[in-house]
């Protein structure tokens, strides 16, 4: 079995490098014209333009190659969201906007590559993943403010366990709707269109 991706002292190699970008992009390619299932590691090294033993050299089969996509990805995403000094305050909205709109921008640098990743050719539920990853940072952000407010071990309510479903929802749909509807919209402007929700749609919950 070989190691994912590639080992340690090969990542910081230009060519390694070059021919893992090669790899992916060639599954972007392959995801758009078929079914994960219908793949074949020919296909995927044909859109790379390598050859099989190449392939091989990172990878132990097309399943290894989507898993190691998938889950490098959830990684990235998981580390990029940072929900700890998100708060909804009046007097502190435009600090929860201003980190809001940083961490969109970044989902929205990854556009291509997410939309890619929600393709229903991959047959798998990565925007599911992500959005557990959202509520999961929401949770622990929520249950850290409760935590300094009242110096206790906090377990959260229904409404609020409700709150913190409903705001990963909405934020990871307004996300998808960016995507594949408004994508001339900025960081920004849908960064507001959240917190409003959050705001004006869901404040009896908070």
């Amino acid at each position: 079995m070989v190691e994912r991706g590639c080992p340690m002292e090969d990542r910081t190699d230009l060519r390694v490098v070059k021919t893992l970008e090669s790899i992916k992009n060639g599954f972007a390619f392959c995801i758009k014209q078929k079914k994960f299932s219908n793949l074949t590691v020919t296909d995927l090294t044909a859109a790379a333009r390598i050859n099989r033993s190449t392939f091989y050299k990172y990878y132990n089969d097309k399943y290894d190659l989507r898993d190691f996509l998938i889950t490098s990805t959830l990684e990235e995403l998981s580390a990029q969201i940072n929900m700890e000094p998100f708060h909804l305050e009046h007097n502190r909205v435009n600090i929860s906007l201003d980190l809001l709109r940083k961490q969109l921008q970044f989902m929205y640098d990854h556009k291509e590559w997410y939309l890619i990743l929600w393709n229903k050719n991959t047959e798998l539920y990565v925007f599911d993943d992500m959005l557990h990853i959202f509520e999961q940072r929401t949770r622990e952000n929520f249950s850290n403010l409760l935590h300094q407010t009242q110096n206790t071990e906090f377990h959260l309510t229904e409404k609020q366990e409700l709150f913190v479903r409903l705001f990963s929802s909405s934020a990871m749909t307004t996300v998808k709707w960016w995507y594949e509807y408004a994508p001339n919209l900025s960081s920004a402007d849908v960064s507001q269109i959240i917190i409003d929700n959050i705001k004006y749609g869901m404040r009896a919950f908070l």
